[in-house]
């Protein structure tokens, strides 16, 4: 087994990170809106993991960084490649990718019944900061998470 790999996202990956988002969020930001994220956007950083044994995406992280803050907008594992530590790995990549830019408050959005998520993120120093009510097309809130991250001056 070759493991897993993560890159940034290009636009032939457009189509399986759709695909993908609508299975797990159940919608997606859609074509047009991606291919101005990774074309235009100064502010956005997306990758992907895939499986490098079989070329199939695993999961996918994307990001605004308008430094001194950095937003995760999207972070997941497909279903059929969780319990494998591979949102560790996928976070882990985020939180040192976003270090070289110097970031100081990193912060994202979960969905309070995601407890396999919140317990990720609080292992990696998030803690919650705020919610926000009735933020899901559910009605469901969302719960604002805070990391604060070591600067270190160069």
């Amino acid at each position: 087994m070759m493991g897993f790999k993560i890159m940034p996202m290009r636009h032939q990956d457009l189509a399986e990170v759709i695909f993908a988002d609508k299975m797990v969020f159940g919608h997606t930001l859609g074509f047009e809106t991606l291919i101005n994220e990774l074309d235009v956007n100064p502010f956005a950083h997306y990758f992907v993991m895939r499986d490098m044994t079989t070329g199939n995406l695993a999961g996918h992280v994307s990001v605004w960084i308008d430094s001194p803050n950095a937003q995760i907008l999207n972070l997941y594992i497909l279903p059929e490649h969780q319990g494998k530590s591979l949102g560790d790995e996928l976070l882990e990549f985020c939180i040192n990718y976003l270090e070289k830019f110097n970031v100081e408050n990193i912060t994202l959005e979960v969905r309070p019944s995601n407890f396999k998520a919140i317990q990720l993120y609080e292992k990696y120093g998030f803690h919650q900061a705020a919610v926000r009510k009735n933020y899901y097309d559910n009605g469901e809130d969302a719960l604002l998470m805070l990391k604060k991250c070591e600067v270190i001056d160069k």
